[in-house]
């Protein structure tokens, strides 16, 4: 009985523990607006409540989506520069959670399997854009010699 109603139960997700935290910012940003800028210092993570943000940057083949429940940004923390690798601006009008650093950390602290989830969601992000990447037309499809692609 009790293992039963162990397993019904549902772990919060890592947007309704954000939502949780004290000091947690609600953002509200038009489409287009740029988030947070490649090279910029980590200062917090975000959470998307509400619309599409792009992620986009230099090692990825295509820019990655976020929606709503995804969290972004929090890779980034982990590095050791602490920069942001991705540029993120949203492609709708979007509802975001900002949760600082220190908060972030003391979340996990907490909630230790916040982590695994978070593992899964960079899992299933990395995953989109392998199979992305995939069928994908190559950049250069031309097989002739330069000259030849030029007369083309």
């Amino acid at each position: 009985m009790a293992m039963e109603i162990l397993s019904q139960r549902t772990l919060p997700t890592p947007l309704e523990l954000i939502a949780e935290q004290s000091g947690a910012d609600r953002w509200f940003l038009p489409t287009g607006s740029l988030i947070v800028q490649q090279g910029d210092p980590v200062r917090a993570i975000f959470a998307v409540e509400r619309g599409l943000v792009s992620l986009d940057g230099p090692n990825i083949a295509s820019a990655s989506r976020c929606r709503s429940g995804d969290l972004f940004s929090y890779p980034d923390l982990a590095s050791r520069h602490q920069r942001h690798q991705l540029a993120a601006r949203a492609l709708t009008p979007v509802q975001l959670l900002c949760l600082d650093r220190s908060s972030f950390l003391e979340l996990i602290h907490r909630h230790p399997t916040l982590v695994i989830e978070l593992l899964q969601q960079q899992y299933g992000r990395l995953r989109a854009q392998r199979r992305q990447s995939a069928i994908a037309p190559a950049p250069f499809p031309f097989h002739g010699t330069e000259k030849e692609h030029n007369a083309a």
